[in-house]
């Protein structure tokens, strides 16, 4: 018997898929990222007929706004019910293991593959995927490079959106566990919108050999960049979406759709107190890391370019998608210390709450961003007035 590293599916070599042009948002319009997302993947499983198509879904495609891919690819069954989008030969694995399916699409890495799943149940597919990711890794570390195609676990009715069933559907537990992964392998992505969220699935079928975890908010929001832009927040991990730090005094940081939110309104909040503020997103925190080695190296940025971003020393207020701690030794390269940096995300506070009421409970609204700012300035900041506090509400 061979060796697992010498079996010919190690070293399978798909040829490159064809990645159609999004039909970009126009910004200021207001949509759902995954039915952004759902109009895209179609358009990819038709540019490449050559490809098998493995979509794993543990439960609940359609409600997560992918109903065209459902449409066209259909569940997988043994008795198709008439007027159903089931077939014998469907694409879509669907079954309520979430490991199971998340084996369906790695086990298919010469063709087209997508594994979509709640966020908070997604952890079950922690362990596979590590399994999957050491493997890999080690391919790469010994001089083999795997040319299969890449393939994305999208979360999505995520920590900050879902509420019906509690703190047990509010969990990042996920993005931050795959963080800690080599991020050259496993890649993390934060999207703020349809138009981001597509460039970065463009951005992920684009690799070789690779992991990646793209969280995406399911309810409609605002788009704050345009096709061009999303591209380049993709290659360089983070961009400015208002001000620029050269001529700001604070920088307020999100990572995920309903913190820009947040400090979007803080950085106007700010601007009416005579105060300069630049709001940045980062869509992919493992591109600002420190490397742990050569291999990941080759994938941050490198300190140039991060201070160019980032300048050193400047106060900064970070609202993370996820809890604040990892992220803050995600990004330690950009922290400047309690002094001048704070980190606000998920402090594990939930319940039947809705977005406005996450945000709150994990002290993560806009203002909670002033008060941080003002702790990380030493500014005297008016608190917000009663008529700000009551149309918040």
């Amino acid at each position: 018997r061979p060796l697992e590293s010498h079996h010919p599916l190690v070293d399978r070599q798909p040829p490159a898929p064809h990645l159609p042009e999004p039909k970009w948002q126009p910004v200021g319009n207001e949509n759902s990222a995954m039915t952004a997302l759902d109009d895209w993947f179609v358009k990819l499983v038709k540019a490449n007929p050559d490809l098998r198509v493995r979509v794993g879904n543990p439960d609940e495609l359609a409600s997560n706004k992918m109903g065209e891919t459902l449409a066209l690819l259909k569940h997988r069954v043994n008795e198709p019910e008439p007027g159903v989008p089931e077939d014998l030969h469907g694409s879509v694995i669907t079954a309520l293991n979430e490991e199971a399916v998340a084996a369906a699409a790695l086990a298919n890495k010469a063709g087209l593959n997508l594994i979509v799943s709640y966020e908070a149940f997604a952890v079950k597919m922690l362990g596979l995927m590590r399994q999957e990711a050491i493997f890999v890794r080690r391919q790469k570390e010994l001089g083999q490079r795997p040319g299969w195609l890449p393939v994305p676990l999208v979360v999505t009715s995520h920590t900050w959106e879902n509420s019906k069933n509690e703190q047990s559907h509010q969990d990042p537990t996920i993005g931050e566990a795959l963080l800690g992964e080599m991020s050259d392998t496993v890649r993390v992505l934060f999207p703020v919108g349809g138009n981001t969220t597509v460039a970065a699935m463009r951005s992920v079928y684009a690799g070789r050999g690779q992991l990646a975890c793209v969280v995406v908010s399911k309810r409609e929001v605002k788009q704050y960049l345009d096709g061009a832009r999303a591209e380049a927040l993709v290659e360089q991990g983070a961009a400015h979406v208002v001000g620029d730090p050269a001529s700001a005094d604070v920088q307020l940081i999100a990572i995920g759709t309903y913190q820009l939110e947040e400090a979007l309104r803080a950085q106007a909040a700010l601007a009416q107190q005579g105060r300069a503020a630049c709001v940045t997103v980062i869509i992919e925190p493992g591109r600002l890391r420190s490397p742990r080695d050569e291999l990941e190296a080759s994938f941050v940025l490198d300190d140039a370019r991060l201070q160019a971003l980032f300048p050193p020393g400047m106060p900064r207020v970070i609202l993370t998608h996820t809890r604040p701690e990892p992220m803050l030794g995600i990004l330690r390269r950009i922290d400047s210390g309690p002094q001048k940096t704070r980190a606000l995300g998920y402090i594990s506070r939930g319940g039947t709450l809705d977005v406005a009421g996450m945000l709150r409970a994990n002290r993560c609204t806009w203002q909670d961003a002033l008060r941080a700012t003002a702790l990380v300035t030493g500014w005297t900041l008016s608190e917000p007035d009663e008529q700000d506090q009551a149309l918040d509400n």
